[in-house]
């Protein structure tokens, strides 16, 4: 009987793509890459970008380069090492600086400084934050509640947004109580009803909550 070849040649390539599907590398991590854009009057001229946590702020992004204009944007490209959440620290051209902590920049297409509602540098026990609505839907009550709350408690508490709302693209500062603790948890309500949660939210090591 003669043999056929089709079946051997048809399980070689399935071998083949097996070891290749073995030797492939795996899917890569989101893309920490962001723009970097100056809301200011003034140009920067020094930025730092470290994985969030880290006490050495590195290498200045603009070395060699000319500031950044107000108005302007700059690229920062970093790999896809699987560390998303960035701190960034900016020094403006008159001598202020701006820095930014815990920002996941795999979410993130852009971030803005020198805006009107920068937020300072916190104390070590202030889960004060910035609220930014990235979404096209305004913003109609935002909640932030300590998690820490008695068995059965299960209410909100204050609306921690004005009776406007926050508009789609803006962003406000939230103020919250010093040294009374840092988790909390999160509510936000969308005009078209939508709600979006987040729990146990370290707000003293971050200084934005972006939604949704």
């Amino acid at each position: 009987m003669t043999r056929r070849s089709l079946p051997l040649f048809g399980g070689l390539l399935l071998v083949l793509a097996m070891l290749l599907a073995r030797a492939a590398p795996a899917p890569a991590a989101g893309d920490p890459s962001f723009s970097l854009v100056n809301r200011a009057d003034t140009a920067i001229r020094t930025l730092y970008v470290t994985p969030s946590g880290d006490p050495n702020w590195g290498e200045d992004r603009l070395a060699g380069r000319p500031p950044i204009p107000p108005g302007g944007s700059f690229a920062v490209r970093r790999r896809s090492d699987g560390r998303c959440r960035m701190d960034i620290r900016v020094l403006f051209a008159d001598g202020r600086s701006e820095e930014r902590r815990g920002l996941d920049t795999c979410t993130l297409d852009a971030v803005t400084v020198g805006g009107p509602e920068q937020m300072a540098p916190k104390a070590a026990d202030d889960p004060s934050f910035r609220l930014i609505n990235r979404g096209t839907t305004g913003l109609r009550a935002f909640y932030a509640t300590p998690s820490a709350r008695s068995p059965g408690d299960t209410g909100w508490g204050a609306n921690r947004l004005p009776p406007t709302g926050l508009p789609a693209g803006t962003a406000t500062l939230v103020r919250l109580a010093r040294g009374k603790g840092c988790q909390y948890d999160l509510r936000a309500v969308f005009d078209d009803r939508r709600t979006l949660e987040q729990h146990r939210i370290d707000l003293c090591r971050i200084t934005d909550v972006p939604v949704p």
